[in-house]
């Protein structure tokens, strides 16, 4: 059986996990990994622009003379093009190769079950603009994620950041994961279950890491 990749089966996933499961051969799928990581890198260079996680280098618009203020952000708009590429690389590429070693399931198909769940999360990246543009907020206020209540129950940065991860599209994306890795793996669904969530929670772990690192501190 032939499987094309396309981005709109993400709305039809048990068809969608059926005909993966039973595909002997995937169409379009570099076409798809090549979009998706050049989607990803717009949208990261975006947010650089508008300033979307920029906290610490604004910190600075005091301190510095404004050349070395506007170097700062160009540096900054660079980064986040960087880490869109490596973001996109890394739930495309990395995580089905763990989803894979334990789950015992072909990596080609679990790369495209992955180009869905980056596909979403995109989405999400482009729920930050307004926060930025009409409410001067950061990413991890999302009305959509737990963070505003990560808010009112603590001040430590880095949990306000991993609560902020937490997100209706996260959601959204782990029940791909799973319902995908129930219908392509015969491993036990509990262990598929806790297999998806502690994954999503390294990565999740590593974001909010990144977001609680003064990098302004570290030069």
């Amino acid at each position: 059986m032939v499987y094309q990749s396309r981005i709109f089966h993400l709305f039809k996933p048990k068809t969608t996990f059926f005909q993966l499961g039973k595909a002997e051969v995937i169409y379009g799928l570099k076409m798809r990994l090549f979009l998706m990581i050049l989607f990803s890198t717009v949208i990261f260079t975006l947010e650089g622009l508008l300033g979307i996680g920029s906290a610490s280098i604004s910190k600075t618009l005091t301190l510095d003379s404004k050349g070395i203020f506007e170097w700062h952000k160009a540096l900054f708009v660079m980064g986040k093009t960087l880490s869109g590429i490596v973001y996109s690389v890394c739930i495309l590429y990395i995580a089905p190769l763990v989803f894979s070693v334990f789950a015992d399931v072909s990596y080609r198909k679990l790369v495209v079950i992955q180009v869905f769940v980056l596909f979403i999360l995109l989405i999400e990246h482009i729920t930050y603009f307004p926060l930025v543009l009409w409410l001067n907020l950061d990413w991890y206020s999302s009305p959509l994620s737990f963070g505003v209540i990560g808010q009112y129950i603590t001040t430590i940065p880095f949990l306000i950041a991993l609560l902020g991860c937490l997100s209706i599209f996260k959601i959204w994306g782990i029940y791909i994961q799973y319902k995908s890795l129930c219908t392509l793996s015969e491993k036990n669904r509990i262990s598929l279950l806790i297999l998806v969530i502690v994954v999503n929670l390294i990565f999740w772990g590593i974001t909010a890491l990144f977001t609680d690192i003064d990098f302004y501190r570290l030069f």
